[in-house]
């Protein structure tokens, strides 16, 4: 019998793990690319209908509001932070503006002309003019308060002094009890019995007014 003209190939076993292998990666790799199908339910094709959802997309956010105003950019980029980094910096901006000797205590803001002043910024709702100054605390070393708005391209600043916040705006329940945050107040409540501050030289006559 005639020998065949080549011998039958054997079967290469590495050969055959490596391509396995390749067959395997190839495998995974695809699956990877493909996204997961989401229950019917819970897919964003299915929940981005629900009323809580179109409702929240219709809510206008307060950085929004700012920006259809027209606000002038620097005045968008404060309110778009968070509630204690705005505060703080708006404090910084209003003492630096007024001129303010560095606070004494942890318990006020700054120091005018000798008196302790404790600050307290705040911005628009949205779509409306009104506000709210919180975490007014009755027992903290000042003897008056600035209160600010931040508008679209200004601050608008009041002051009403310590005694008349916590005595009398507290018994006509304009100033209320906000729990273990102190005390607050509405914009809108407070307003008749503020000083506007349009400048050094109304603080200046405000503070002139108070018994050191």
């Amino acid at each position: 019998m005639q020998a065949p003209d080549h011998e039958p190939a054997k079967c290469d076993n590495a050969s055959n793990a490596t391509n396995a292998s390749n067959a395997t990666n190839a495998s995974n790799a695809s699956n990877e690319a493909t996204p997961s199908v989401a229950h019917p339910l819970l897919s964003v094709d299915h929940w981005k209908h629900t009323k809580a959802c179109t409702n929240n997309e219709r809510r206008e956010t307060q950085t929004q509001y700012y920006v259809r105003m027209n606000a002038d950019p620097a005045v968008v980029e404060l309110v778009s932070l968070d509630s204690k980094p705005f505060g703080s910096v708006s404090e910084l901006i209003l003492a630096e503006l007024f001129q303010m000797a560095p606070r004494t205590s942890s318990q006020h803001d700054g120091v005018f002309e000798g008196h302790k002043c404790e600050i307290k910024c705040a911005r628009r709702w949205a779509g409306k003019d009104d506000c709210r100054w919180q975490h007014l605390e009755p027992e903290h070393d000042y003897t008056f308060a600035m209160l600010a708005i931040l508008e679209f391209h200004e601050w608008k600043v009041w002051c009403v002094t310590k005694a008349q916040l916590m005595g009398e705006l507290r018994e006509k329940k304009v100033v209320t009890f906000q729990g273990k945050q102190g005390w607050w107040t509405l914009k809108s409540a407070i307003m008749p019995y503020l000083t506007p501050i349009h400048g050094l030289e109304c603080l200046r006559k405000f503070v002139s007014t108070i018994p050191k």
